[in-house]
C-alpha cells in the first residue's frame, strides 16, 4: 500500500492536544473537519500605493479555490509592498532596498509562530519578489510564488510609452524648461493603463521571470497579463498545485539548488535584465549557503558567454505582453536549451526539460521577443562585471546597444544623488564628464538607495552619450545611458570611490569590463591612509540596522546579523 501522506500541522491542530488552536480557528468560521487538512498560508501583498499589486487581492480568491479544491484549507495574511516611484531622487529611497529584507522577515515571523504546512506568496514589484523568495529559502517549506504579472503597454500619440519615458521627461527636459506640458499631461494618463508591473524589463519583471527560471513558479506564470483571465486561471492552479507539493513534502529549498540557480543566472543575461537581478540572485546564494556555487566570479563567466537573446525595452524593441505571446519564459529556456540544467526541477514535480515543450512549441512561430542563439541581439549577456582600481570586487553594468561603451573624462563626486541632480540641472556639471555618487551603498546611505533618478535626468537632459554615472548604489531596471553601479566595496567601508577626487581621470569600458581612475598606487596609498569614515548620516529605524549589519553588493547587500567579512579576495 502507498505511504499515508502526513504533514507538519497534523502534530500541532489534530487530536486533543490541538484543541485551543482549533479554536481560534473556530471564531473565524473554520470548522473542525477544516483543521485536519493542510494549512496553507496565503501572503497577499495586495495594497494600493502600487499598481503591480493592485489586482493580488482577486487573484488570491482564484488561489483560495484551487486550495480547498485539492483538500487545504487556505488562511490568508497580508504583508508589505511598495513601488519606489514616489521617492525617486529623495532621500526617502534609501527605504527601497530594506524592503526586500523587511518582507522577508515579515513573512518568516508570522509563518513560524503560526504554524502552517505550506505557502503560497502573491508578489509583483522590485524588491518584493527578491523578498518572497529570501523568505521561502529561509523557512524551506512547501512554496509558490504566484507574480501579479505585467501591465498592458500604453499609447500616446500612436507611439507605444511606459512610465520610464515619463520619469525621463520628468527628471531631464522640464526642469530645463525644455518639456512639452501637453504631452506629459497626456503621459500621464496612459502609461500605467492597467494594474501590473510596468511593461517593459524593468526590475519588477527581471524578478518574475527570474522567480520563474529558478523553478518557484508554475510555467507562464511570470509573463500572462496582470489582468487576464489566464492569471486568474493561474492562481487556482497554483493553489492546486501547493497541496500536491506539501502531500509529496517538497520543499523550497529542494526546488533551489545550484542548478536551478545557475539556469536563474542564464536566464538573467539572456533576458538583458535588470542589475539589481544580479543583487537579489546573490542575496538567494548566501541564503540558500550557495556561495561558492553562485558569486560574482561566475556572474562574470556567465555574462561572457551566454547570449542575451530578449529583444524587450529598454534591450529591444517589444515589451512583456509580446514576450508572453512569444514564448515566454518556457521560450527562452528553450532557446537556451544547451546552456542549461535540464534536469532542475520546478514547483509543479516535472524538470525543466518537460517545462520547456511548451516553448518549444513556440519558438516554431515567426521570431519577434524571442531570438536565436545564432542570431542573438547581443553575443554576451546584457550585464557586464567591471573591474579595476575603482571596483577592485565588482561593479555592473547594463552592456546593450543603446549607450556608448567607452567613456573617459574628469571626475565630478558627490555624496549625495541630490547633489547630483542639482548640479546637473543648473549646468554645474559639463559634458565629458563622469557624475560619481558615492556613499551610497548598503552601509553608506544606509540602505543601497536606487540613484535611477540621475541616470534619466542625463538622458532627459540630451546628455546620454556625452557624460556617464558611477555610483556604490542601484540602478532601476528601467535605466539607459553609461551607467555603473554596485561598485564594491562601497565607499563607507573604505572603497576606493572614498578616495577619488574631482578632476581624476576615469575611464570605463564596457568591451573590456574594466572601471578605473588613472591615479598611481603611490597615491592611493596616501589617499586610504588620510581617509576617514565619515559621520553616519541620519538613519532611524531599519536604515540604523543597515548602516551596521548589511553586505556588500557582491555578498547580495542583505541585513544580518553577522554580515560576512567582505575583504575575501579584496
Amino acid at each position: 500500500m502507498p505511504k499515508k501522506a502526513t504533514w507538519k500541522t497534523q502534530k500541532y491542530y489534530h487530536g486533543p492536544s490541538g484543541a485551543h488552536r482549533r479554536a481560534v480557528y473556530k471564531a473565524m468560521g473554520y470548522t473542525t473537519d477544516d483543521m485536519r487538512r493542510p494549512l496553507i498560508a496565503i501572503v497577499n501583498t495586495w495594497g494600493e500605493v502600487c499598481p503591480g499589486h493592485y489586482n493580488l487581492d482577486h487573484l488570491t480568491r482564484t488561489v483560495r479555490d484551487g486550495i480547498w479544491k485539492a483538500g487545504g484549507t487556505p488562511l490568508e495574511f497580508t504583508a508589505i509592498s511598495q513601488c519606489p516611484t514616489a521617492s525617486l531622487g529623495e532621500p526617502s529611497m534609501r527605504y527601497d532596498l530594506p524592503t526586500r529584507d523587511l518582507l522577508a522577515f515579515d513573512i518568516e515571523a508570522i509563518v513560524e509562530q503560526q504554524i502552517f504546512d505550506g505557502l503560497v506568496i502573491l508578489v509583483s514589484c522590485d524588491k518584493v519578489v527578491p523578498g518572497a523568495l529570501l523568505a521561502a529559502a529561509r523557512l524551506d517549506l512547501p512554496c509558490i510564488i504566484l507574480p501579479g504579472g505585467c501591465m498592458e503597454v500604453g499609447t500616446c500619440e500612436g507611439k507605444k510609452v511606459t512610465l520610464s519615458d515619463l520619469d525621463e521627461m520628468v527628471f531631464g527636459a522640464l526642469p530645463q524648461g525644455k518639456a512639452d506640458l501637453k504631452k506629459i499631461e497626456l503621459m500621464e494618463d496612459v502609461v500605467c493603463p492597467s494594474a501590473g508591473a510596468c511593461s517593459i524589463m524593468g526590475t519588477a519583471n527581471t524578478m518574475q521571470c527570474l522567480a520563474e527560471a529558478v523553478g518557484m513558479t508554475l510555467p507562464f506564470a511570470a509573463t500572462a497579463r496582470a489582468v487576464s483571465a489566464e492569471r486568474l486561471r493561474l492562481g487556482k492552479a497554483t493553489g492546486e498545485a501547493i497541496v500536491r507539493m506539501v502531500f509529496k513534502g517538497e520543499t523550497a529549498r529542494s526546488i533551489m539548488g545550484p542548478k536551478n540557480l545557475e539556469n536563474m543566472l542564464r536566464v538573467c543575461m539572456a533576458l538583458g535584465g535588470s542589475t539589481n537581478g544580479i543583487l537579489h540572485i546573490l542575496a538567494l546564494a548566501a541564503e540558500l549557503g550557495l556561495e561558492k556555487h553562485i558569486h560574482i566570479g561566475k556572474v562574470d563567466d556567465f555574462s561572457r558567454n551566454t547570449p542575451c537573446i530578449s529583444s524587450v525595452a529598454p534591450v529591444g524593441k517589444y515589451f512583456l505582453p509580446d514576450l508572453h505571446e512569444d514564448g515566454g519564459i518556457p521560450g527562452i529556456m528553450a532557446e537556451l536549451k544547451p546552456l542549461l540544467h535540464l534536469s532542475a526541477k520546478g514547483v509543479d514535480g516535472r524538470n525543466l526539460k518537460h517545462w520547456i515543450q511548451a516553448g518549444e512549441i513556440m519558438l516554431k512561430r515567426e521570431r519577434r521577443s524571442i531570438l536565436s542563439l545564432n542570431e542573438p541581439l547581443l553575443s554576451h549577456g546584457g550585464i557586464a562585471v567591471l573591474k579595476g582600481n575603482l571596483a577592485p570586487i565588482s561593479s555592473l553594468a547594463r552592456m546593450l546597444h543603446n549607450t556608448i561603451p567607452y567613456h573617459r573624462g574628469p571626475a565630478r563626486g558627490f555624496n549625495y544623488q541630490q547633489q547630483a541632480k542639482a548640479a546637473l540641472k543648473s549646468g554645474k556639471v559639463k559634458e565629458g564628464e563622469v557624475i560619481v555618487v558615492r556613499y551610497a551603498g548598503p552601509r553608506g546611505a544606509p540602505g543601497m538607495p536606487d540613484t535611477y533618478a540621475v541616470l534619466a535626468t542625463v538622458v532627459g537632459m540630451g546628455l546620454e552619450g556625452k557624460l556617464a554615472v558611477v555610483t556604490d548604489g542601484r540602478f532601476s531596471g528601467f535605466a539607459r545611458g553609461l551607467g555603473v553601479c554596485q561598485v564594491s566595496p562601497e565607499a563607507a567601508v573604505g572603497g576606493p570611490l572614498a578616495l577619488l577626487k574631482d578632476r581624476d581621470m576615469i575611464s570605463i569600458s564596457l568591451p573590456d569590463r574594466t572601471l578605473s581612475a588613472e591615479v598611481s598606487d603611490e597615491e592611493w596609498k596616501k589617499r586610504k591612509a588620510n581617509w576617514r569614515p565619515p559621520k553616519m548620516k541620519n538613519a532611524p529605524g531599519i536604515l540604523g540596522l543597515f548602516a551596521v549589519n548589511a553586505e556588500q553588493a557582491h555578498q547580495g547587500a542583505r541585513l544580518v546579523a553577522h554580515p560576512a567579512p567582505w575583504e575575501r579576495g579584496y
